[in-house]
């Protein structure tokens, strides 16, 4: 079972429900379907999921599936890293976009970054209200640090903003406040984010007028 224990098995486990097919399983993780049938495959032999037409069920009572969500529950809760961190809201199926400073750091291909450290990484993220308590069990489940309200935090954690509906444009595949709205939410810090402007009327040509000179 060793050769079960690699990056694909493990985000498979991690987004995984009841329910999904193998092909929505393979765009939680961003993985192509092929690689995710072959492990979602090999789960199968060991009794973790099965298959019944496209749908599948986690057996969740499996020792395999036990033992190894322990450990990455372990893992992400010890040693989350900032690339993992970017990739779980997707893992959890359920819908949201990045906003705020994420949402510039995002439209400006990680061009731009401010206000975080190794120290405190926040990440924000917005919801929807309905979805509000699958979030909490999401984060809950994994040991994510997550906050509904603005405040520090230590090391790497989820910034969550409850909205009635979600607004998103895609930004190589990454849902994000819309990129007019991203715009507008920087102008009104520009003192900030002046040089993310400058990014941002350079990589669309938004014809804003914004000049910046180190």
């Amino acid at each position: 079972m060793l050769e079960l224990m690699n990056p694909y098995v493990a985000k498979i486990l991690l987004a995984a429900r009841d329910g999904d097919s193998i092909r929505g399983i393979s765009k939680k993780i961003k993985e192509s379907y092929g690689w995710t049938y072959r492990w979602a495959s090999e789960l199968e032999k060991i009794g973790v999921i099965k298959r019944k037409k496209q749908e599948i069920t986690i057996n969740k009572d499996n020792y395999f599936y036990r033992k190894t969500a322990k450990f990455l529950r372990s893992l992400l809760k010890t040693g989350l890293s900032l690339n993992d961190a970017y990739l779980l809201p997707n893992l959890a199926g359920l819908d949201y976009a990045f906003t705020g400073i994420d949402a510039v750091f995002i439209w400006t291909k990680g061009g731009y970054n401010i206000g975080r450290s190794r120290d405190s990484y926040p990440i924000f993220i917005e919801i929807s209200e309905k979805d509000k308590n699958a979030w909490k069990g999401y984060f809950s489940k994994l040991g994510i640090r997550f906050t509904f309200r603005n405040e520090r935090k230590s090391k790497i954690y989820f910034v969550i903003s409850v909205i009635d509906r979600i607004e998103k444009e895609y930004c190589d595949g990454i849902p994000a406040l819309p990129l007019i709205k991203t715009v507008e939410w920087a102008r009104k810090y520009s003192f900030n984010f002046q040089p993310a402007l400058e990014m941002l009327d350079k990589l669309y040509k938004l014809k804003i007028g914004i000049e910046y000179a180190e």
